[in-house]
């Protein structure tokens, strides 16, 4: 694997159709260096060529064309297994473990604290150049991600 793989931010999708919380949640990502893209449905992320290419997903549980546990069950089945968390503003009995029960990793309530969210989705960078295991005593300055500060 070369070196530029290693080296490169976390990506992580969010996948929201509130433009409000899926805009803030990127930049959010953006500017603590993690590499991040929204869309604004299942079906949109579903269709993406970048389906596959993400370390986190960040999912809303109530989205006009599907619901978040529709969006995990259909990756899983595709064969997708990348770590997912569902976000929710809804206070639904049960909602926490229908996430679970689906394959979510974890269930976050909107509005979300920041440490908590940072916390699931680890670190932007591999703990080896974090640690300053790439020789150099820290992380690489790469190019920022798209809409980074």
């Amino acid at each position: 694997m070369s070196n530029a793989l290693l080296n490169r931010p976390k990506n992580v999708a969010v996948i929201d159709d509130s433009e409000a919380v899926r805009r803030s949640l990127v930049v959010l990502l953006t500017t603590r260096g993690y590499a991040a893209m929204g869309f604004a449905s299942g079906s949109e992320f579903l269709s993406s060529p970048l389906r596959n290419s993400f370390d986190f997903l960040l999912v809303d549980y109530k989205m006009d064309d599907m619901s978040g546990v529709d969006l995990l069950r259909t990756l899983r089945d595709d064969g997708l297994d990348v770590p997912a968390a569902m976000v929710s503003g809804w206070e639904t009995p049960g909602l926490e473990r229908l996430a679970q029960s689906a394959g979510f990793a974890a269930f976050i309530r909107k509005p979300m604290l920041d440490h908590m969210l940072f916390s699931l989705i680890g670190p932007p960078m591999p703990v080896s150049i974090v640690n300053g295991a790439d020789g150099e005593g820290g992380a690489p300055q790469g190019p920022k991600a798209k809409g980074a500060a």
